[in-house]
């Protein structure tokens, strides 16, 4: 079974033909988790992963709000922007965490906001408290602050820690892999030569494969969906040396020692 451990199916792109994209998810027999980032996409999560319960997972989370909204100012993240109470939204996390298997995407993001740096720190612990508190899986989003999310993260509880989309030096990936954190290989792997560092440094054992849907296609220009971490599959396998077979158990071995224990 193929696990896309990080996607938006709640994003605009797949408004006119998500029963489509799931229906190629169930007869390719993809898991997706389909991960919130604010009010409004973290109440869409959660009705996907009702409508969809056979192929769709829910994670939850709480992005850094200025830098969403810059994202979404730029427009290249084509969503709706609330004012978020962060505390009234940890609050429907904790209440919704039978129906979760992670929280997320949370973090940091020091590219399209380093004018919070502090404010992003003080609600990202408060993201961190909250998982400690319900124990789930944190997928960490950390863009251009890989080293200061580490550093929280190393002072949390937090055990099943996955690094989203992880762009930091190679020495931080090392620091993580020690730590004993989870990579996630996203199918732009296919034509960026970092991620295929990751995936040769990080061990089998601590990779998850992700879209990041409907960003980081490994066709460029193309709207990118759950079905295509078979494009990471593909890759792994070939940078690691192993059957493709043997790239997909692992992952999916991953996915329930990680996710599905932790979603009861």
């Amino acid at each position: 079974m193929l696990v896309d451990i990080h996607c938006h199916l709640d994003h605009s792109r797949f408004s006119k033909d998500l029963d489509k994209v799931i229906e190629r998810c169930r007869k390719s027999e993809c898991v997706a988790v389909t991960s919130g980032v604010n009010t409004g996409t973290n109440k869409l999560a959660l009705e996907l992963g009702k409508k969809y319960k056979d192929v769709v997972k829910v994670s939850l989370g709480l992005y850094p709000i200025d830098a969403l909204k810059k994202e979404i100012d730029s427009g290249d993240f084509p969503r709706t922007i609330e004012v978020v109470d962060i505390d009234k939204e940890l609050e429907f996390i904790k209440r919704n965490k039978d129906k979760i298997i992670a929280v997320g995407e949370a973090g940091l993001d020091f590219h399209w906001d380093i004018n919070h740096k502090e404010e992003q720190k003080e609600n990202f612990l408060k993201v961190i408290e909250l998982v400690e508190k319900i124990k789930k899986p944190l997928i960490v989003h950390s863009r251009k602050a890989e080293r200061e999310a580490i550093e929280m993260l190393e002072s949390s509880n937090v055990k099943n820690i996955l690094m989203h989309c992880f762009s930091g030096r190679m020495n931080l990936v090392k620091r993580c892999i020690s730590n004993g954190y989870n990579f996630s290989i996203p199918p732009i792997v296919v034509r960026v030569p970092q991620f295929k560092l990751l995936v040769k440094e990080v061990p089998i054992t601590q990779l998850f494969s992700e879209t990041d849907s409907p960003y980081l296609s490994p066709i460029k220009g193309k709207r990118n969906e759950p079905i295509n971490v078979k494009f990471v599959i593909d890759e792994v396998s070939k940078i690691k040396n192993m059957d493709k077979i043997e790239v997909e158990k692992n992952v999916f071995m991953n996915f329930q020692k990680i996710f599905l224990k932790n979603s009861k």
